[in-house]
């Protein structure tokens, strides 16, 4: 046994047998808590909220995107990766051998990071349990009914939302303080919610975010690094909105719908007119969508809006004009429908528009 054992240590290092024993537990605890929910948010809330606070806080210190880093030098990294493998090949193949299997084991790891820390997300409680209220279907009038009173939301606030070009509205602080503000936004959601995890991050600004811009992608949560990237491309109030929707999945908020809500409902909660405007004027704006199916109903929310955000929709739409059709767009959104489909969500890319049944029954039936 001694001997066999030693020939395994030769070609397989101890670490790694760890990590991919690891890497199995997960496998097979991912099996389970898709058929159980209350598994899933045991993890989740238990093992899972560790993985993403530890992450998070590793990460949060480094000012500039470290997965996009990762990404830009990849084509070194896989050179100086394939040039140590070469090396080691010449001087044994069992060392050869040995460090392959150590860079498989270490990528196991990301994919136990994933499974025992996020993934768990899509199968337990949604939302709706932590902030105590029921998703329903709605009708027509009930979509109106929202628009209205997100409107009036808009019209309180909009005297100090700052129009600098007349078209485009702007933050009137910088991108650490947005950090700050959504982090202080993201306490009182806890305050108000205890089940939402509390943890202190910073999102990302991407070096690369005007030609990111063309895959029509504004931000994403990287598991494996706790980072929540954001796309700083964007109009201001799309980055704002992205910001804590990227936040929420730091949080644990793994459905798109549910963290759209999430980001909806942290803007609503923050001190700052201008976040609680974005949070508005963002999911208004999804609303509108599902209300085009009435026209009367639509064209009399539309004539209630201001001015001011009528120009912003429309400078918006002229904005992604330059970024609508193209092949980098179709793929990414290809692929981002089979990632969305194939865990618990199978309206896929559509996902992100379901936060309209979220926030009309908030809105309209929860108690506050």
């Amino acid at each position: 046994m001694k001997t066999y054992l030693k020939k395994i240590k030769r070609f397989v290092p101890l670490w790694s047998i760890v990590l991919f024993s690891l890497f199995l537990a997960a496998l097979i605890f991912s099996a389970c808590y898709q058929k159980n929910p209350a598994l899933a948010d045991f993890l989740h809330n238990g093992i899972g909220s560790a993985i993403r606070a530890v992450l998070a806080f590793l990460t949060n210190w480094i000012p500039f995107s470290f997965a996009e880093s990762l990404l830009i030098l990849s084509p070194l990294l896989v050179g100086l990766i394939c040039a140590a493998l070469v090396r080691r090949m010449r001087r044994s193949i069992a060392e050869g051998i040995r460090y392959f299997v150590g860079f498989l084991s270490l990528l196991s790891l990301v994919f136990t990071t994933l499974l025992f820390g996020y993934n768990a997300g899509y199968y337990g409680e949604g939302v709706e349990a932590k902030v105590n209220f029921e998703r329903k279907d709605l009708s027509q009038k009930e979509l109106y009914d929202t628009a209205l009173a997100l409107i009036d939301e808009i019209n309180e606030v909009l005297p100090e939302v700052y129009y600098p070009r007349n078209t485009y509205s702007s933050m009137t602080f910088s991108y650490a303080e947005l950090n700050e503000k959504l982090n202080a936004a993201y306490d009182t959601l806890s305050d108000q919610y205890p089940d939402f995890q509390r943890m202190y991050s910073n999102t990302k600004p991407v070096m690369l975010s005007e030609p990111w811009t063309y895959t029509h992608i504004s931000g994403v949560y990287t598991f494996f690094t706790g980072e929540a990237n954001v796309n700083t491309n964007y109009p201001d109030f799309i980055m704002v909105s992205s910001a804590a929707h990227e936040m929420a999945h730091q949080r644990g908020i793994a459905k798109e719908d549910e963290a759209n809500f999430t980001a909806f409902l942290v803007c609503s909660l923050s001190d700052d007119p201008y976040i609680r405007y974005c949070g508005y004027a963002d999911v208004l704006n999804d609303v509108m969508s599902k209300l085009t199916s009435s026209p009367e109903l639509y064209n009399d929310a539309r004539a209630k809006m201001p001015a001011e955000l009528k120009r912003e929709y429309t400078s918006y739409s002229e904005f992604f004009d330059q970024y609508r059709e193209n092949v980098a767009a179709s793929v990414s959104t290809a692929v981002n429908n089979a990632y969305i489909t194939s865990h618990n969500q199978p309206a896929g890319v559509k996902s992100y528009g379901l936060v309209v049944d979220l926030v009309a029954a908030y809105m309209l039936y929860a108690e506050k």
